[in-house]
């Protein structure tokens, strides 16, 4: 019996998806914030129980260990992170390289009393010993935990930065407590902008020593009880990498970004060339394109106001989930966020002191959200207060029904999300009646008919583990190593041999490295897969180009690069390009789960019809059929007004619409 583990890393639930011995399980935990090692092995055990064995024996027969989290993002939000310290090239110490006088967006992180400017020219190795030292010592005075070096040009010669590092590291040994970690930005970035550069070296610091900590301990967890491999963090470029080959900037987001995975693998699965998902979890909602089968990819991201190149799946967020807090916006309209009440308190239903009307409290009231089986009844609710805190902080300062606010608040929701996703389809030039709307996270189910309805979506997809899909998502994922050179590299219509040589070396260099890396991995050359991406510039344009060759063998191939580059532009024909940086991919297959099809039974889904209950729709009370999720089968169709509920989910089926069970167990809702 092989099993394999996806673990995803929530900042109030830690999910886990669980395959082995043909069977699908996953489990769902409260996330313990001050450890998360311990969430962490409380989601294997669980794991454990589901299949009847001890955690030694699942860990034992386990292939692989995947981990997704949002740790970062959280650090971000909560502002979280150690004191750190900055060294510049003098004279950049306020602008830190950008091109406006100061840098506000990154004061949070780095105040200005924690940068110093020292002497260092790009292409003059001359440090002075002295001045470094000073700057060090002076950073430490001032409480920094981590310190940044980031030069002017180091993305072309990185040796004053190394001669930093050397310096601290002779000055303050590892084993004395005086020292700090040192962290180099040409070590994190390769970007060819000093201000971007910085912003990736900055935030990778400042996500730095929780993620090492946590990570490791996680690992040596695993390890010491029968784990046999390495754990596999998964990153914001749709890959996977064992630990020592993790940055930690690049497992910021990394959550959402496999549920934007896992919907590429879906789209794959039932062939629709046009997708969106929508994950609505406790404090946002997060959007995604797939067309035909591929994820949207970006190279340049925008992390709490900071910019910074990073690779990394397009995912687009929304201050939107089951804990938004809701106001009066006028004596008509509700306003619902963007602050959240978070997981502590939480929505005033939990009972821990929420004194704020949030979206979930709307579901309670409105009959949405069955209080006494929240998390499969291991969680009461507390329907009175959600009650108390819509009519005191909603329906009294608008003089409406607490009922009718609770459906303004969920609809206020829908429109935030709603509009997303119209915004997201238009821009890229797309019609929303193509589409079908992918719905998951713990709060999905029940505003997606609302959503897909106003955007003009016909359908809407639910999968059976909706809530724990992120975590389904990173089982799709594959071992990525991204490797990437600086280049002057001009081609040409009639280009040089020493162009086409210096081009071939750097990729022959870049795949030595990825080659190497990947045999640590314990992945032969033949298990390999190397793809190539050149940033390309014309005089006019810039543009990131898959290259259509890897080697170049002769003035051929350079044509086709030029060709490939003005289909991109608009079919504007070149002549000459200049090559600014060569991307190399290696990817190699991790093991992947198999989902399991089912035959229809027929349509009565009379097994799991759990009862009415009166639940308020749009202009009042119906009542409302009820049903078990994990008992319906394939064929079932349940025709709505109607509410299907599982341990971690709830979907609500509007008048006028039906669910059916298709052959993965996933619901499909659509006109009746």
């Amino acid at each position: 019996m092989k099993f394999i583990i996806d673990i995803d890393n929530g900042g109030t639930f830690t999910d886990g998806f669980f395959t082995g011995d043909g069977r699908i399980e996953w489990v769902k935990v409260d996330t313990t914030p001050h450890d998360l090692s311990v969430c962490f092995l409380k989601c294997i055990e669980d794991g454990a129980k589901k299949f009847g064995v001890t955690v030694p024996q699942l860990l034992h027969e386990t292939e692989v260990i995947r981990f997704s989290t949002t740790h970062a993002t959280n650090t971000l939000i909560q502002r979280a992170g150690p004191r750190l310290g900055l060294i510049v090239t003098r004279d950049f110490e306020k602008s830190l390289y950008s091109s406006t006088a100061e840098s506000p967006a990154l004061n949070f992180i780095i105040p200005s009393e924690m940068v110093v400017g020292i002497d260092a020219k790009t292409g003059k190795n001359n440090l002075d010993i002295e001045q470094v030292r000073l700057a060090i010592r002076s950073l430490l005075g001032r409480g920094a935990r981590i310190i940044v070096a980031s030069l002017h040009g180091a993305h072309i010669d990185p040796t004053n930065e190394l001669k930093i590092r050397q310096i601290a590291d002779d000055d303050y040994p590892k084993h004395y407590l005086g020292a700090v970690p040192l962290l180099l930005s040409s070590e994190v970035s390769t970007a060819d902008d000093d201000a971007s550069r910085t912003n990736a070296a900055l935030l990778n610091a400042y996500f730095h020593p929780d993620m090492v900590r946590f990570l490791y301990k996680a690992e040596d967890d695993v390890r010491n009880i029968g784990y046999r491999k390495p754990l596999l963090v998964v990153h914001s470029d749709s890959g996977v990498s064992r630990v020592a080959k993790t940055t930690a900037i690049m497992t910021y987001n990394s959550g959402p970004s496999a549920g934007v995975l896992g919907t590429t693998f879906m789209s794959k699965m039932y062939n629709l060339p046009y997708m969106v998902s929508m994950d609505i979890g406790g404090t946002s909602a997060d959007f995604g394109l797939v067309i035909d089968g591929r994820h949207g990819y970006k190279r340049k991201t925008i992390v709490e106001g900071i910019p910074v190149k990073l690779p990394a799946i397009e995912v687009y967020p929304a201050a939107a989930g089951g804990g938004s807090i809701a106001r009066p916006k006028n004596k008509k309209r509700v306003q619902v966020g963007p602050d959240s009440a978070g997981a502590i308190p939480g929505p005033a239903c939990y009972g821990l002191g929420g004194m704020e009307a949030t979206a979930t409290d709307a579901c309670v009231i409105l009959g949405y959200i069955d209080p006494d089986y929240f998390l499969g009844g291991t969680r009461r609710l507390d329907a009175g207060i959600a009650r108390e805190v819509i009519e005191k902080n909603v329906a009294e300062p608008m003089g409406l029904p607490v009922e009718k606010c609770g459906r303004l608040i969920t609809e206020a929701l829908e429109d935030i999300c709603a509009d997303g996703i119209s915004n997201l389809i238009k821009e890229k030039g797309y019609d929303p009646g193509d589409f079908v709307l992918f719905s998951f996270g713990g709060a999905g189910g029940l505003y997606c008919c609302g959503v897909a309805d106003k955007v003009g979506i016909p359908r809407v997809y639910c999968s059976q583990f909706s809530s724990v899909f992120s975590a389904f998502g990173s089982s799709c994922a594959d071992v990525l190593h991204s490797y990437e050179s600086l280049s002057k590299i001009s081609i040409k219509r009639r280009s040089g041999q020493s162009q086409i040589q210096e081009f071939n070396e750097t990729v022959k260099r870049l795949t030595n490295s990825a080659l190497r890396d990947m045999r640590g991995e314990g992945f032969p050359p033949d298990k390999v897969s190397l793809s190539l991406e050149l940033e390309l510039k014309s005089d006019t344009t810039s543009i990131v180009l898959e290259c259509p060759a890897s080697i170049i063998q002769g003035q051929k191939d350079i044509n086709k690069i030029l060709d490939a580059f003005a289909r991109q532009n608009d079919g504007v024909t070149v002549d000459e390009l200049e090559i600014l940086n060569i991307r190399l991919r290696a990817t190699s297959p991790a093991a992947h789960p198999e989902l399991p099809l089912y035959e229809p039974v027929g349509k009565n889904p009379e097994e799991a019809f759990k009862g009415h209950r009166d639940v308020y729709w749009k202009d009042g009370y119906l009542q409302t059929a009820i049903y078990g999720q994990s008992r319906l089968e394939c064929g079932n169709v349940i025709s709505g007004p109607a509410i299907i509920e599982s341990d971690d989910t709830t979907i609500l089926i509007p008048k006028g619409k039906k669910y059916t069970v298709d052959t993965l167990l996933s619901g499909v809702i659509e006109s009746a």
